[in-house]
């Protein structure tokens, strides 16, 4: 009986034995809100435009901040994305202040992210490129419009966003045709072409699109178009999905390979000590990789740090011609799985939340992702030979691949 009222006293002061422990409030202090991890990744991305240069903020991950930076550069000054950094902010939005200082460095246009061309005996042409490496500029920038939210900015401007598209008009000039200026000072003239790039802003990803319509009186033969290209910061190694590097490869050990060889490839990420770089090419335009020979690099990655999808080889271009090309970047600090067998991250195109998956080689195994994660609908993208992925739980899948290989997924809200 005595032991029956302690254990009614008990149940009166202190509840069930698996209630939930009580807090202790601390006086004129509230318990902070824990977010989920749906609301730690912010849709919203502040818009800063000061003159000429537009910065914009997102949420990398629940722990970080993504800036871009867009503004004229290179040799030519092109309008197009000159600095992308990250911060730490653990808070639910994206800081408001740009210009926070110390910034982790991902990428710097101090070269091409986005191609210039190389015409047959002529040298190379637009984006960061002088005539023949001299003094002479090979392309200019006619203009840029900045559209956030379906409204075109205008003047100095603070505010909050869920959509933002720069959109830069650029004169690239014809280096078969050299000139001189009234001081006898070498100079290009006449155009080669008129390219047009498009960069869709969202989280942790830039989708590019890019044109060309060409206006050249005279036929060029372009020996190497150079598209889509990194300027990653820092990169330790290199992994191509679809290509000779299947794991993580150390620069020193990354190899060019063919169409031949590799003709599904369009994907690479690189990796830093702190982050990474995926770089993807869609299989659209000049990604279908028909203006490339089947002996012909699809892939090259240049000793001192850059890595390049080529999209043009010895392909002739008459006034009249256009070409187009679409590509994602997409940068991150952590993976969402990166071990022995897996790399799995996401990003973002206009159309769609994308999860990428890399089976660096065979394997049968269930991955568990984060909440926001939303795995309930989803479609494939893209997919390697060999690879099956089923749903295995709301936020789960279940990967099987009996080679080394790739597929995307878009998840449907």
């Amino acid at each position: 009986m005595k032991k029956l009222r302690f254990i009614i006293i008990a149940l009166l002061l202190y509840g069930p034995c698996d209630a939930p422990a009580r807090q202790t409030r601390i006086p004129g202090k509230e318990a902070a809100k824990q977010p989920s991890a749906e609301q730690t990744i912010s849709d919203r991305m502040f818009v800063k435009l000061q003159g000429e240069d537009l910065y914009i903020t997102a949420k990398l991950d629940p722990q970080n901040d993504i800036i871009y930076l867009f503004r004229r550069c290179m040799f030519n000054r092109l309008y197009t994305f000159y600095r992308v950094s990250s911060i730490p902010n653990s808070d639910p939005e994206p800081t408001t202040n740009p210009e926070t200082a110390p910034q982790l460095l991902l990428n710097r246009a101090y070269s091409d992210n986005i191609g210039p061309f190389n015409i047959a005996g002529h040298g190379w042409c637009g984006a960061n490129h002088k005539y023949l490496e001299r003094t002479a500029p090979t392309a200019c920038n006619e203009g840029f419009t900045i559209r956030v939210d379906n409204r075109e900015l205008r003047g100095d401007t603070r505010m909050w966003a869920r959509s933002v598209i720069v959109t830069s008009e650029n004169t690239i000039l014809d280096p078969t045709r050299p000139g001189t200026d009234p001081a006898g000072r070498e100079e290009l003239r006449d155009k080669l072409c008129h390219e047009t790039a498009t960069y869709h802003i969202f989280r942790n990803s830039i989708e590019v699109q890019v044109s060309h319509r060409f206006c050249n009186p005279t036929p060029v033969c372009v020996a190497i178009y150079y598209g889509m290209q990194s300027m990653f910061e820092g990169e330790k190694q290199v992994l191509t999905v679809d290509g000779a590097c299947a794991d993580w490869t150390d620069t020193g050990q990354v190899t060019h390979f063919t169409k031949q060889e590799y003709p599904h490839f369009r994907r690479y990420i690189e990796r830093s000590g702190h982050s990474y770089q995926s770089t993807y090419l869609l299989p659209e335009g000049l990604g279908d990789h028909a203006q490339i020979d089947e002996d012909d690099y699809l892939f090259v990655y240049a000793s001192y740090g850059k890595s390049y999808h080529k999209l043009i080889g010895n392909k002739e271009r008459v006034d009249g011609d256009t070409t187009r090309w679409r590509g994602l970047y997409t940068w991150f600090a952590e993976a969402l799985t990166d071990d022995a067998t897996l790399l799995c991250y996401d990003g973002w195109l206009r159309d769609g939340h994308l999860l990428f998956i890399a089976c660096k080689g065979a394997c049968e195994r269930s991955v568990e992702f984060p909440p926001y994660i939303d795995l309930n609908h989803f479609e494939t993208v893209e997919s390697s030979a060999g690879i099956q992925v089923v749903q295995a739980a709301k936020h789960a899948l279940k990967i099987r691949a009996t080679q080394a290989g790739g597929c995307i997924l878009r998840l449907k809200r």
